[in-house]
């Protein structure tokens, strides 16, 4: 009878182990810059950039796309924009998202026949009425850049925030359509309004918003959209929650794994992200969002903006404007500084000359610069030349993001549950198996008096 107790409760202890083993091997190995790099690997394979929500991932990855590729880019937009009879709203908006992303102004397109400012276009389209995606994107796509709004805009950012709060639901997400709430347009909503979230009707709706993706998160860490648990809805809803400052690894956001940890289980071993779990590769789609959600944690582990701030986070430029010296400026007369004798600009010690100013460097800067930000193109990384730089997940569920300048270790999965379950369980055997032991013992000393 002890020996049969004792192989149950091994047996039992072994099956415990195996069950307890990290879900991803894909995932257990990486840190977020690896899982980025990787990804933006994948869809740079075919040697081109295949959409406009591609071009985001790329642009806000480690490594950025080459200048040639960009370029590439840029061609095919124009020819799809010169060639197309009809551009809905989603269009342009997904358009000029992608331009910006790959270092191409959206106002001025001077290659295209036609559709020459997107910006412009856009402005007198009626968004409003559009749909609650075109309402989306054009808040996102308007928020790219500080872009001029003509004076006879059909509509106001303010309007479109107004319409997209109206059209939340009551159990606090938003939808495609019908009354119940989706995932994913509630993720994509939460993104657009973020950088209006000290507006106060916008941050009572993000409340209602947070509060109901805390409630239908799955136990796996993962959200359920369109009937499937996918990565697809987990990206978005990552990208809302960090957008607006929630930790997507806190207290609100972990079941028996958190968002991250769910994210991560959909990675592949070439770096491409599945759309179920049960799917046999990778989805360029699902790959797509991943990319550019795990950018977003990353800007928000660091205190960052949003990926869709191209002002304060600018991208390298398609085509920077050159400097050209003017030729009636000469250099300057060089002196001798221990011969010359220095220029006295006031002889009366007692009087004090009033500072001069300039007024032109008085006026508040234009929000639209005519010359773009110059950014240095990128240098591909070697793998053997990075530093080992890992990204951590913030402990608390806080708003509030502080940078830090300590290497952060990116959480494995079961690092903590999976494997803090088997001790417990091993431990508990273990007693058991005593229990047993001295209980026979016990048995034999009492039969023997």
């Amino acid at each position: 009878m002890k020996q049969r107790l004792i192989t149950l409760l091994a047996t039992f202890t072994l099956m415990i182990g195996f069950v307890a083993v990290p879900v991803s091997s894909a995932y257990a190995a990486v840190t977020v810059d690896e899982a980025i790099d990787g990804a933006t690997a994948k869809m740079l394979a075919d040697g081109f950039i295949s959409s406009d929500w591609e071009a985001l991932a790329i642009a806000r990855s480690n490594t950025p796309a080459s200048k040639e590729l960009r370029q590439d880019y840029y061609d095919s937009i124009v020819s799809s924009i010169s060639h197309s009879s009809y551009f809905s709203a989603t269009d342009y908006e997904r358009t000029i998202i992608g331009l910006v992303s790959i270092g191409a102004d959206p106002t001025n397109i001077s290659e295209a026949t036609q559709r020459n400012n997107l910006v412009d276009d856009l402005y007198h389209m009626d968004v409003a009425n559009s749909g609650t995606n075109g309402i989306i994107y054009g808040i996102l796509a308007l928020q790219t850049k500080d872009y001029e709004v003509p004076a006879d805009a059909v509509f106001s950012i303010q309007d479109l925030i107004d319409k997209l709060i109206s059209l939340q639901k009551v159990s606090g997400g938003w939808a495609l359509f019908g009354s119940a709430s989706d995932i994913d347009i509630t993720g994509m909503a939460m993104t657009a309004l973020a950088k209006y979230k000290d507006m106060p009707e916008v941050a009572a709706a993000l409340d209602r918003s947070v509060d109901y993706l805390s409630t239908v998160q799955l136990e796996s860490g993962g959200f359920k959209g369109w009937s499937n648990e996918n990565s697809n809805s987990l990206s978005q809803a990552i990208m809302g929650l960090t957008m607006t400052g929630n930790d997507p690894t806190g207290p609100r956001f972990t079941k028996n794994f958190n968002a991250i940890d769910a994210l991560m289980t959909y990675r592949t071993d070439d770096g491409g992200f599945k759309w179920l779990l049960t799917d046999a590769g990778s989805n360029s789609m699902a790959l797509d969002q991943a990319a550019y959600t795990l950018a977003q944690y990353k800007a928000f582990l660091n205190g960052r903006a949003s990926i869709y701030d191209f002002v304060n986070n600018p991208v390298p430029q398609l085509n920077e404007t050159p400097v050209d010296p003017d030729p009636e400026v000469t250099d300057p007369e060089v002196t001798d500084p221990e011969t010359t004798e220095p220029e006295v600009t006031n002889p009366d010690p007692g009087v004090t000359e009033p500072e001069t100013t300039n007024p032109e460097k008085e006026k508040t800067p234009d929000p639209t610069p005519t010359k773009k930000p110059t950014v240095v193109e990128p240098v591909a990384v070697k793998e053997s030349d990075k530093p080992a730089n890992l990204i951590k997940a913030p402990i608390s569920n806080t708003a509030e993001n502080t940078k830090s300048d300590e290497i952060n270790n990116f959480p494995k999965t079961g690092e903590s549950s999976e494997f803090g379950i088997f001790t417990a369980l091993l431990g508990t055997s273990i007693v058991l198996i005593g229990l047993i032991v001295w209980y026979e013992n016990k048995k034999k000393q009492t039969a023997k008096a």
